[in-house]
């Protein structure tokens, strides 16, 4: 169904400054691959199971949904990770390279907070990834979609001492309030990422089939042209953005 968007969206360029970090001259982004069109290569991680309690029983679901769209379309999968195995190194500044860097598009689902997402519940330090400790798109990551309570409500958290999580990826996709465990939603982004939708007119259309009007989703960008972007082989994508302190912030209130 197609819907007017116009009266519930909402964007806005964000300058952050942390630790005089916004007297940084920009710098462009590096990348690892130069093969993303021919070959692009995504990556899929979800939890299910928290040591904690409030366990997701739909995860296991969604990330299956999203990995079986991009599989048969004929993406790379460089990972596709369970609630078997947690390493946060596989998200962080200095490993991420041979993981979370390595492909062109994550998909997580799981818990989240404004500033982290987890991968269990405790031992913090061993299971909470925060976006101060990420640094991603200084290799080859150009999108990175978290279906995880309000992974996007804080913006200045990508930018955030003492690393900057988006550096060099052009999107973080996430909500900006909590959000739901709805099964359908990860094929549901998927099939409208290679039906013609920008990667945030998918992740907002998609989960506004399944959530109420008191979900708002965000979506957080380098610039505003990220916002234009199409996955490869669907579009256009745009040269990596110069990496600077500035931010861009869309926010789509669901029906």
């Amino acid at each position: 169904m197609n819907r007017n968007i116009g009266a519930r969206a909402l964007s806005v360029l964000l300058v952050t400054a942390f630790m005089g970090m916004a007297c940084m001259a920009p710098v462009s982004a590096g990348t690892g691959d130069d093969s993303d069109a021919i070959f692009p290569e995504f990556g899929v991680e979800y939890k299910q199971n928290y040591n904690t309690g409030n366990n997701l029983p739909n995860s296991p679901a969604i990330a299956e949904g999203f990995y079986e769209v991009f599989d048969n379309a004929g993406w790379g999968c460089n990972f596709y990770i369970g609630d078997w195995d947690r390493d946060i190194q596989r998200w962080d500044w200095d490993s991420d390279a041979a993981h979370v860097d390595s492909v062109d598009l994550v998909f997580w689902a799981g818990h989240g907070d404004d500033s982290c997402i987890l991968l269990d519940g405790l031992p913090l330090v061993l299971a909470w990834v925060y976006f101060h400790d990420c640094n991603w798109g200084d290799q080859d990551l150009e999108w990175i979609l978290l279906h995880s309570c309000h992974t996007a409500q804080v913006p200045g958290e990508f930018k955030a001492w003492p690393h900057w999580a988006l550096n060099g990826a052009h999107l973080v996709c996430g909500f900006d309030t909590v959000g739901y465990d709805y099964a359908e939603d990860g094929a549901a982004v998927a099939n409208k990422l290679f039906n013609n939708y920008k990667v945030r007119h998918a992740w907002y259309h998609a989960l506004d089939e399944t959530h109420q009007s008191n979900v708002w989703i965000g979506i957080i960008g380098e610039n505003a042209a990220c916002g234009d972007d199409r996955i490869w082989g669907e579009g256009s994508v745009i040269t990596d953005p110069p990496v600077d302190s500035e931010i861009y912030r869309w926010l789509f209130q669901c029906n």
